[in-house]
């Protein structure tokens, strides 16, 4: 797996790339968000998992606990179009306040995982 610092490069390299298709989901000025998101202590958002899944040419599904159940709700799909039959997709949780933490399928539910801006292991009940 890429290392943090090389893919969010290798994703602001991609969106660079695909600007005609994404500038429309940026808001603001493009070249201003792109240089905002150069800077490595700026979190990304829904147009750099987009990105990412591109980069990686891997699915990505965003998912969010449901506060009322308890159980995670998917909120997202990104990068459909590189999805292989045994492979599941790369999975984030999305806290809700701008913070997502890559998940691990584990059994019947998911656990938290280090890498990336994540955060210590927790286990989660699917």
């Amino acid at each position: 797996m890429e290392s943090v610092p090389t893919l969010e490069l290798q994703v602001v390299e991609e969106l660079l790339k695909r600007r005609k298709d994404a500038e429309w989901f940026i808001e603001g000025d493009f070249d201003a968000y792109v240089e905002r998101i150069e800077k490595p202590y700026v979190w990304g958002g829904e147009p750099e998992l987009l990105m990412a899944s591109h980069v990686l040419k891997a699915p990505i599904s965003v998912f969010m606990i449901d506060r009322s159940s308890g159980n995670l709700i998917n909120i997202a799909k990104y990068g459909e179009e590189y999805k292989k039959d045994e492979e599941s997709p790369i999975n984030i949780l999305f806290h809700g306040y701008g913070h997502y933490d890559i998940v691990d399928v584990v059994s019947e539910g998911y656990q938290k995982v280090e890498g990336g801006i994540s955060e210590s292991r927790s286990s989660l009940e699917a």
